[in-house]
């Protein structure tokens, strides 16, 4: 005898607070994918810019031309922001010091825009396999305490209540653990963003070091 799985019929039949925690979970879990898919083409583009911005750059002989071309953009994003706040600072002060100071902060803002979410998605990555598991234990706890007013117990009786239970720390975990995923391999790929962007922010110091000589 085979029993097929019916998820609309368990959670219809769940109590009310199971119920509301499958919701929670169901739109927590569509807010995240929502998340996911941000980050990914954010991260994406950021990657892509970078390796452009690279190219055009060491192709480049005369520092004065990239930044008169990049000052003509009215969006000037990542790299190309970081070497141009850098090298108006440099023309305007000489001091490599402060040219240091004003792509690091343009750097550490840049790093505030790609971690955006990334709170969110942490956050539901520890916390819905707990909210799931409430979900599950009470409706257990309905589960067994319906059986007080039977004479005859058999598995036939507590199962589906154990189901539906049960569902809701599925749930939890399907929830979880996309969330956990993206928010690690998104962790990984910004640290090599910002490597990338202090790499270049020392090599473009040593070129303007070389100019006051």
């Amino acid at each position: 005898m085979s029993y097929e799985l019916n998820l609309i019929s368990l959670f219809m039949e769940a109590s009310f607070v199971v119920q509301m925690v499958m919701i929670i979970l169901i739109i927590t879990s569509i807010t995240s994918w929502w998340f996911i898919f941000d980050r990914w083409i954010t991260l994406s583009r950021v990657e892509k810019d970078i390796f452009n911005f690279e190219n055009f750059f060491w192709s480049k002989r005369n520092i004065d031309e990239l930044f008169l071309e990049i000052s003509k953009k009215t969006k000037k994003i990542g790299l190309e922001q970081i070497f141009y706040v850098g090298y108006e600072e440099f023309k305007k002060s000489d001091s490599a010091s402060d040219v240091k100071k004003v792509m690091n902060i343009v750097t550490s803002r840049h790093e505030d825009d790609l971690e955006k979410r990334l709170a969110f998605l942490s956050t539901v990555a520890s916390v819905s396999p707990y909210v799931g598991l409430f979900g599950t234990v009470w409706g257990i706890m309905n589960a067994f305490g319906g059986l007080a007013q039977l004479t005859q117990v058999s598995i036939t009786v507590v199962a589906p209540g154990i189901s539906e239970a049960l569902v809701a720390t599925a749930l939890g975990l399907f929830t979880a653990i996309p969330a956990l995923i993206s928010y690690n391999w998104s962790i990984s790929r910004i640290d090599k963003i910002l490597k990338n962007y202090s790499n270049f922010s020392e090599e473009f110091l040593i070129l303007l070091s070389r100019q006051t000589k």
